[in-house]
């Protein structure tokens, strides 16, 4: 063999050494196991029959049982999946086309509950790759549709339907397993949809809810760790359980009718897009909702209109808050924003039938931080069930009022400040932590529109007097016609001051 044909060899030789992780096969019994092992991982029990013949392991009469904070639930698959060695070191997981779930959930207190669903898929595909400690699922599928078949609480029928289901899915996902378990997803459908209807005529009440999203996508990271205590959300967050995702779609539409003794009231409403962002770790949980423009049509006997319409250009809604108690105070957030928002004429011709008031778009915004602490496990039932109503579960050491703003009728409201409170002093305001800061307000327009409400006749004119008699206490003109401001400002000493003049 000559020098160029040995070294050859040996290049290709140390190519597949180095290369050796991503050549690793998966076997059907590993892939099977590592599902085995994330199941047990999130405190559930799965027992199975494994056969195997050839390349493919099948699993038949699937039982998984999930212990939950107060209760258990055992779920029953009445179809085979079979896991299929594939030759080039990946395994195939084929689902039936069409397979029944067996669902019976045993709450320590409340009603037992059974249901039987189906599942039908067309098209489904599902392909592991990569290595025991580290498999990536590859999945699709045509339309995959969940059913509720039949649903029994305490032995007695519930009259109920439900079909939901998601068509043109794509996704993958990532399970790595070492000291703890990390699972990494995205996936995308062109279209989901439900449809829930529930009669209930013990109680004359009946159920209708539909909708469908188009344009779906979202992203999500997991991590557990073994052997953590999941009926106790507390207990799962201190040992570094951990979540987060996203959502979008490109638009949501749903409908929905309740109907009672006193008649039937609907719902109508449709969303351009938006997102939900959500988290939850140790130190503590964000949910964040963002909206495009929507529309929200109401009708039916418990509305005093034949129909009641709302739209808005805009919408957010995000919490930030802490969910275990620490020895420092810990980051809040909360934020509520609507803009552009209008009603019919409909509303408006029974409130200002000579057309008064402006009508242009209202918006609220309302965004709020600071720093609290809780002083009791706010994730423990039990806990929460034997507190002190006396005894607040929790202290406020920071607010900032980051942006107010509320416009509505031609008058506008705005403003911002921030407070520090003293949890140690208690008396100086009688019972609740002395508060040191301030807050700066702007109103606009005002004055006009409590003209045109006492021209309306909906306010006494004494009345509108005795408003403006006290808008004078707090606020002073600001030079900019109809404006008025204020600096409400709780001083070290516990004085309260309004524009420099002492209110306490």
């Amino acid at each position: 063999m000559s020098f160029r044909n040995s070294a050859s060899a040996g290049a290709i030789f140390a190519a597949l050494v180095l290369a050796g992780p991503a050549w690793a096969d998966l076997t059907a019994e590993e892939v099977w196991a590592a599902w085995k092992a994330v199941a047990e991982g999130a405190g559930q029990t799965i027992s199975a029959t494994e056969t195997r013949s050839g390349d493919t392991l099948t699993i038949s009469d699937l039982t998984v049982t999930a212990a939950m904070p107060e209760g258990s639930a055992v779920a029953r698959q009445d179809g085979a999946i079979a896991f299929r060695d594939r030759g080039d070191g990946s395994v195939e997981v084929t689902l039936p086309g069409r397979f029944g779930i067996a669902m019976d959930v045993r709450p320590d207190e409340g009603p037992q509950v059974q249901a039987d669903m189906t599942v039908a898929q067309d098209g489904f595909s599902m392909v592991a790759s990569g290595t025991p400690d580290a498999i990536t699922y590859d999945m699709s599928a045509a339309e995959i549709t969940l059913t509720l078949d039949r649903a029994v609480a305490d032995g007695a029928p519930v009259d109920a339907r439900a079909v939901s289901g998601m068509t043109g899915m794509n996704g993958r996902y990532t399970v790595a397993r070492g000291e703890t378990t990390r699972v990494e997803g995205e996936i995308t459908a062109e279209g989901a949809r439900f449809d829930v209807a529930v009669n209930a005529p013990e109680d004359n009440v009946s159920l209708r809810y539909a909708g469908e999203v188009s344009d779906l996508a979202g992203t999500s990271t997991a991590v557990t760790v073994p052997g953590m205590d999941t009926t106790q959300l507390g207990a799962m967050l201190e040992a570094g359980f951990a979540s987060e995702g996203r959502v979008t779609h490109g638009g949501f539409a749903y409908a929905m009718s309740v109907a009672d003794g006193g008649g039937a009231t609907d719902v109508a409403a449709s969303f351009d897009g938006g997102s939900i962002d959500f988290a939850l770790a140790g130190d503590g949980m964000v949910y964040d909702l963002r909206s495009d423009a929507g529309q929200i049509t109401v009708s039916g006997a418990a509305v005093p209109l034949p129909q009641l319409d709302l739209a808005f250009a805009e919408s957010a809604f995000r919490l930030r808050l802490p969910l275990v108690e620490t020895e420092e105070p810990a980051d809040f957030q909360l934020l509520t924003r609507t803009e552009g928002l209008t009603v019919s004429d409909g509303i408006w011709a029974m409130l200002d039938p000579a057309g008064q008031l402006p009508r242009d778009p209202a918006t609220l915004v309302l965004d709020l931080g600071g720093k609290a602490r809780w002083l009791v496990d706010i994730t423990d039932p039990e806990t929460m069930a034997g507190a002190s109503p006396e005894a607040p579960p929790a202290e406020l050491h920071e607010l900032n009022v980051k942006d107010l703003q509320l416009s509505l009728a031609g008058a506008e409201l705005t403003g911002n400040g921030a407070f520090v409170f003293d949890n140690s002093d208690k008396t100086t305001f009688g019972g609740v932590p002395k508060p040191t800061g301030g807050v700066a307000l702007k109103l606009t327009g005002a004055n006009t529109l409590l003209d045109r409400l006492v021209n309306m006749g909906l306010i006494p004119a004494d009345q509108a007097t005795g408003m403006r008699m006290m808008l004078g206490m707090f606020a002073r003109p600001s030079g900019e016609g109809d404006t008025l401001t204020s600096e409400i400002e709780v001083t070290p000493e516990g004085q309260v001051l309004a524009n420099g003049q002492r209110l306490r």
